[in-house]
């Protein structure tokens, strides 16, 4: 079915010719808060923020430094105090550049990274925006996660997207839920490297592997990681008890009670017996797990 326009009743609105000349490469927040300041000429983050139902304060100021690269706004007086120049920021020459949000990008980057960039970083930089195809946001979100780690280098940045891409990671909601993740990963690996009595630092690649599949996979938690390493007795490492909730998961054993079952245990002690002189060794070795050979085991999966 066609359209036409309705008529006008004097609620129109004046927008700018630069305005819709950007139209294209600006994401909706940016547009909508253009809309939003050219009807109510209020340029307040926070205002802006809460009428728009922005995602957060950082999103109406990148659309602020968006419309201010593009020439819709001017600073309005009273400049901020310099910083030394020994953290000051490398300046970005804003006029000459065709899109507004590789200004952004460039000074966001900087102060999120708490670093001046070269000429060369910065090029790099841009080229993760407009040759590899990752919106600013992604971008800025990957250097403020690769500062926490002290990791403050657009190589660093750089190789932390290729990873982000191999999980799933394209927009800026994927990296918020991939940050979560990542969060709730090192929260995981802190409490079992408690258990473990070890620093969280000393986990390998592999361990901290291991403990999110426990969690994430497995739906082991705490009660039955502790449980496993009583059953390892001398060999607490996280590669045995790897091992021993392996085949927990295998035989459907997913609680502590159900866990005990399988051994001796008397409440949270392990308490060695002689095996039945009646029973077969098979039998015995199948159903008794606190007698089995882990480590025998491990050398057949590896």
């Amino acid at each position: 079915m066609p359209y036409k326009l309705a008529p006008y009743h004097g609620d129109t609105l004046a927008v700018p010719q630069t305005v819709l000349a950007h139209l294209a490469q600006a994401d909706g927040d940016t547009v909508r808060a253009a809309l939003y300041i050219l009807q109510t000429q209020n340029t307040d983050p926070r205002t802006i923020a809460r009428a728009l139902g922005l995602p957060s304060i950082e999103a109406a100021r990148r659309a602020l430094q968006y419309w201010a690269g593009a020439g819709l706004l001017e600073s309005a007086g009273g400049k901020a105090p310099a910083a030394p120049a020994e953290d000051r920021p490398a300046r970005i020459d804003l006029a000459s550049l065709d899109d507004p949000y590789v200004a952004v990008l460039c000074e966001e980057a900087q102060t999120a990274l708490g670093k001046a960039l070269s000429r060369s970083e910065l090029q790099r930089l841009v080229g993760l925006y407009l040759n590899e195809g990752w919106q600013p946001d992604v971008i800025l979100l990957c250097c403020a996660e690769c500062a926490r780690q002290e990791r403050r280098s657009v190589a660093a940045v750089s190789r932390a997207l290729t990873r982000w891409r191999e999980d799933g990671v394209e927009t800026g909601e994927d990296a918020e839920r991939y940050l979560r993740r990542v969060k709730q990963r090192e929260d995981w690996c802190a409490e079992a490297a408690q258990v473990f009595g070890m620093d969280p630092g000393a986990l390998t690649r592999w361990e901290r592997g291991a403990i999110a599949r426990w969690h994430e996979e497995w739906g082991v938690g705490r009660e039955m990681i502790e449980e496993a390493l009583l059953r390892a007795g001398s060999k607490n490492t996280v590669r045995y008890v790897d091992g021993i909730l392996r085949s927990w998961r295998a035989q459907g054993i997913t609680t502590v009670a159900a866990a005990r079952g399988q051994g001796q245990l008397a409440g949270s002690n392990i308490l060695a017996t002689e095996r039945p002189q009646s029973a077969p060794p098979a039998a015995t070795a199948r159903n008794d797990l606190f007698n089995r050979n882990w480590a025998a085991q491990f050398d057949e999966e590896e």
